[in-house]
This record gives structure tokens, C-alpha cells and sequence, in this order.
């Protein structure tokens, strides 16, 4: 009854507050996907950039699954210097104003995250499998893809208006739970070129596919609605910010 209330007072607030700017669409597509949003010498660059910093084993920015297939960099930002661009190539205040629009709360802190997932036996794709990064809240992911991605190299899936239809399907998809390791069908697989940026309201069940061959290169937008919103999925993470 708690979570049921919960949703509804949600959809309320997106009604009133939220649901506008430039990615209202998602409300309707939950998703959509951006060609050469970055060029291929800069998708280039940033596997160097990232090839590099994962061969540090020591790191402290560097995250890594049980299996050794998803690797992550957390605060890539700080490792783009020499990146033709540099940060402006990615239109950080473009996506972080779009996505206050759409969420309805201002963004206090963000950080891009950078992650290669290779194909080791038992990996559950990028993200540990299905599952909403809010079952409430809106919240909005932009992902560069930096190498062409098809359906055996990871693609990010995720199930079409889940991010709007919370009460509609509770009865098959529990209000309240972030976890949905069961759904292996009826997903939309993202396949894009390099340099494809995907835009989705990840309050919808997603996930990366399980890697079956290859590898995939794709750099992430964070943004969080409090200050310490970087160093607290750091800290759950298991990495120690302050040596970061």
C-alpha cells in the first residue's frame, strides 16, 4: 500500500513538475538514440584514455565485477585532457539542463563514468542485470557508445514504459523492487555505431546485455540531486572518494 501511494504521488509530481524541456519524449519513447554525437577520432581517444587508466591496476577510481568482465571509471572527466574537445564535446550543461527539466529537481553534483565489458563466462551484462535505478523517481542516463555495439557486444536493453506505467503493471513487475534478474525477453536492445548517444529514463527496467563476444566501450553522464550525490555511489561502490 506504502509503494502504491508512493507511485501515485510521483505521477503526480511529474505532471505538475516535471516531464518538460527538450527530453520530454522519454515520457512517451522511454528511450531514444543520437547518431554521431561524437566523432570517431574522439571515440578513438577516449578507448586510449580508458585502455589506460584500466591498466592501472591500483587506481582508485576503478571499479570491477566479481567476474572481471564490467570495468568502470569513475570521474573519467579528470582523465579526458588531450581529447580533442575535451569536455565541451560531450554538452554537459546541455544534458544537465535537459534533464532538470525532465526530472523536476536541480542537479547539485555529476560525473561521467567510463566502462568496458568483455566477454568472461557468468558476466550479467554492464549494471549486474535488469533492474530501474529508481522505481519512483525519474532519473535520466546519457550513454556515449564509443565502438559499434550489435546484439552479442553488451547492448544496453531496457523494457519500453516502464518508466511511466509503474501502477498500470504492478501486478508483473513489483512496485517498489529494483531487482528483476528473471526477465530474460522481451527487452529493446540498443544497436548503434560509435559515437551513438543513448538517452533514457532509466525509471524504466534496464540493463547491459550479457557480453557474449568482442567488447564494448561507452561512457556514462551521472547526475545526482545533492552535492555528495558522486561520492556516495563511489562509496557504494566500494571505492574510497577522498583517495580519488
Amino acid at each position: 500500500m506504502i509503494n502504491y501511494l508512493k507511485a501515485i504521488l510521483a505521477s503526480i509530481w511529474t505532471h505538475i513538475f516535471a516531464g518538460k524541456g527538450e527530453l520530454r519524449f522519454l515520457l512517451d519513447e522511454t528511450a531514444k538514440v543520437i547518431p554521431q554525437a561524437l566523432p570517431d577520432d574522439v571515440c578513438q581517444q577516449l578507448v586510449e584514455k580508458i585502455e589506460a587508466v584500466l591498466s592501472d591496476s591500483h587506481n582508485p577510481r576503478v571499479w570491477r565485477d566479481k567476474v572481471g568482465s564490467d570495468s568502470r571509471i569513475w570521474r573519467f572527466e579528470q582523465e579526458i585532457q588531450g581529447v580533442d574537445g575535451g569536455i565541451d564535446t560531450f554538452e554537459i550543461k546541455r544534458w544537465v539542463k535537459a534533464i532538470d527539466e525532465y526530472t523536476g529537481k536541480k542537479t547539485r553534483s555529476w560525473c561521467l563514468m567510463a566502462n568496458r565489458v568483455l566477454p568472461v563466462e557468468g558476466n550479467l551484462g554492464s549494471g549486474g542485470g535488469m533492474h530501474r535505478d529508481s522505481p519512483f523517481s525519474h532519473q535520466v542516463k546519457c550513454i556515449w557508445y564509443l565502438n559499434d555495439v550489435d546484439g552479442s557486444n553488451g547492448p544496453f536493453q531496457y523494457l519500453p514504459g516502464t518508466n511511466v506505467n509503474l501502477i498500470r503493471d504492478r501486478g508483473r513487475y513489483a512496485l517498489g523492487k529494483n531487482r528483476f534478474h528473471e526477465i530474460n525477453e522481451g527487452a529493446t536492445e540498443v544497436k548503434a555505431k560509435a559515437g551513438s548517444l543513448l538517452l533514457c529514463d532509466t525509471k524504466c527496467i534496464h540493463g547491459g546485455k550479457p557480453i557474449q563476444r568482442g567488447v564494448r566501450y561507452a561512457i556514462t553522464l551521472y547526475t545526482f540531486n545533492d552535492p555528495s550525490g558522486v561520492n556516495r555511489i563511489m562509496e557504494k561502490s566500494g571505492l574510497n572518494p577522498a583517495s580519488a
